[in-house]
Parts: C-alpha cells; sequence; structure tokens
C-alpha cells in the first residue's frame, strides 16, 4: 500500500484534512490536478467553526498572522453602484473585538474562536506549505484523479500526471 488516505482535491478542506491527519500520524497522500495553488477570489474569510479546527490543530496563529489584522470590522455592503448609498449594511466586528465579546461571555453560548478575513489564494498556499512540511504528507499537485477501483481492503486510482504520464495510488 503506498498510503493509508488518498485525498483527492487540494483546495482548503482537502488540505485542512491532509495536516489533520499527518498530525495523527496516519500516512496520507493529497493529489491535486492544478500544477500550483491559484490566485481566484473564490473565499474571502474563514468562520467561526474553521478557526476552532485551526485551533485544535495548532495552525490558528499562522492563518491569523497571513489573514487581514485583527483591528479590521468585517462589515458586509450590498451595493448596485459605488455612486448611491449601500442596499444594506451588515455590521460584524472586527477579530478584537469579536475577541472581546467571547472573554466577557461565560455561558458557553460564544465560538473558542472568531473569524478570520483571509482569501483563499492566500490560505491554500499556506496551508501546502504546512501539509508539505509534516513526514507522514504527501502532496501532488499537477496529478488527476482519473479512474479508482475499490475492493474489501483497498482502493487503487489511477492518476495522470501533468507531464502526460499515467500511475497508480494504492490505499
Amino acid at each position: 500500500m503506498d498510503t493509508q488516505v488518498l485525498i483527492v482535491g487540494g483546495g482548503p478542506v482537502g488540505l485542512t484534512l491532509a495536516i489533520d491527519l499527518g498530525r495523527r500520524g496516519v500516512r496520507c497522500t493529497l493529489i491535486e490536478q492544478k500544477e500550483a495553488p491559484q490566485f481566484l477570489p473564490k473565499m474571502e474569510r474563514c468562520n467561526a467553526r474553521t478557526m476552532e479546527i485551526f485551533r485544535r490543530m495548532g495552525i490558528v496563529d499562522k492563518v491569523r498572522a497571513a489573514g487581514l489584522r485583527d483591528d479590521v470590522p468585517m462589515d458586509v455592503f450590498i451595493i448596485l453602484s459605488l455612486a448611491e448609498p449601500p442596499l444594506l449594511h451588515l455590521p460584524y466586528p472586527s477579530v478584537k473585538r469579536a475577541r472581546a465579546e467571547i472573554s466577557a461571555c461565560s455561558d458557553g453560548s460564544m465560538p473558542l474562536e472568531p473569524y478570520q478575513l483571509i482569501s483563499q489564494y492566500t490560505l491554500e498556499p499556506l496551508l501546502k506549505s504546512i501539509a508539505e512540511g509534516l513526514r507522514s504528507v504527501t502532496v501532488r499537485y499537477g496529478c488527476r484523479l482519473e479512474s479508482f477501483t475499490q475492493d474489501e481492503s483497498s482502493v487503487t486510482a489511477l492518476v495522470k500526471h501533468a507531464n502526460g504520464t499515467d500511475g497508480a495510488i494504492d490505499a
């Protein structure tokens, strides 16, 4: 068996899973068809639950350091034009203010961590770097899943590499 777990997809979810498994000593291989993380505006924030998961994994400070400063408000504006007033303004506190609100609440109703403004094109390379630093994690960009077969004890994945060669991964 090449790996214990095969993860298909190197976005934030796949990379987070690889880091979590890798920190637990589970041998895993992550494949991603793109050759590198993309500079595309897909997401702009990590919610509180995601930040709690990053906290449990020991990477929350790295994620916060890569995101926007903690004093930046997270307000959302719905607009039709920059020349007109917003149709809707949804005020959200900054991370600093949210932390103060969390600290002041002792009834268990608040999350352990506030959200964080961080774009996917900033988060993904950070998570990739962390995953690549774990001995039990193999990260293969430029590797596309073509098909797989499964029996009662294993999976064999047929992959195509960016250079056009075919390969197989047994998990």
